[in-house]
């Protein structure tokens, strides 16, 4: 077994970890993967995530659980570890950033293991998406009915974020590495690596960035909205890539 470096766990922090405190209260991610649990979570959750409408905090809980999925392909993908994330090993503990519901991760087991070749890894995408986040999106289908689509797609922009980010690449045999595992997880043929699906459900939204008129880099454009305007005093938290206003403003 193996560890990451102090800085690595600092930028985990990031990606919302949550390290160890010696009392910690949170939520069992285990309690996410039933449909009758899930609807009784998230509404007792409303009124903190901002809103009254069971489907906007639907949405607005798998956007910030796909953190989970970006903290795991972020630890494999640049320093080649293997976060335990099985939802038995998640603690999801409440916390805010700027007025926003914004809740971290604890590991119960820290311990960290290095891939030692392309199988485990892909064992790895299959164990956070089709046995881990895909069971949490049918769960919050059953309770709220909310589409997948837009569920899928909270999740897609993350994943993106990811495997897009150059701040953590050392040299050109690392992005060649990463660009191989991107074009791996975008392929239809590895759909059955996300559950049991046709068709790659993140591939969808994997589309070229435009420019947008009021902003200064190209961005990739939402296909589904994600609920966030409909949020309390929610129009300062529309995404930049909202559909609604997006589609409008495209130059």
């Amino acid at each position: 077994m193996n560890t990451l470096t102090e800085q690595q766990w600092e930028t985990l922090k990031k990606y919302r970890f949550h390290p160890s405190t010696p009392v910690l209260k949170g939520e069992e991610a285990t309690s996410f993967l039933d449909g009758g649990k899930m609807k009784a979570y998230l509404s007792h959750q409303c009124s903190q995530i901002g809103t009254d409408d069971l489907k906007v905090a639907a949405s607005l809980f798998m956007k910030r659980y796909a953190f989970v999925a970006a903290m795991g392909l972020m630890a494999m993908t640049y320093w080649n570890k293997k976060l335990n994330l099985k939802p038995e090993n998640l603690l999801m503990v409440d916390g805010d950033k700027n007025g926003l519901w914004m809740p971290q991760f604890h590991l119960k087991d820290a311990s960290v293991a290095e891939f030692t070749s392309r199988e485990e890894k892909t064992e790895f995408i299959q164990s956070i998406f089709r046995d881990h986040l895909d069971h949490v999106i049918q769960s919050i289908k059953n309770a709220t009915k909310l589409s997948n689509l837009i569920l899928w797609e909270n999740i897609a922009v993350y994943v993106f974020w990811i495997f897009e980010n150059d701040d953590f690449l050392l040299n050109e045999w690392m992005r060649s590495g990463r660009d191989d595992q991107f074009r791996a997880l975008l392929s239809d043929e590895n759909s059955h690596w996300f559950g049991n699906y046709h068709r790659n459900p993140l591939a969808r939204y994997y589309s070229r960035k435009v420019n947008i008129e009021g902003l200064t880099e190209k961005v990739r454009v939402r296909k589904t909205c994600c609920f966030s305007y409909r949020l309390e005093h929610g129009e300062q938290y529309r995404c930049k890539t909202c559909p609604q206003t997006c589609l409008v403003k495209k130059t």
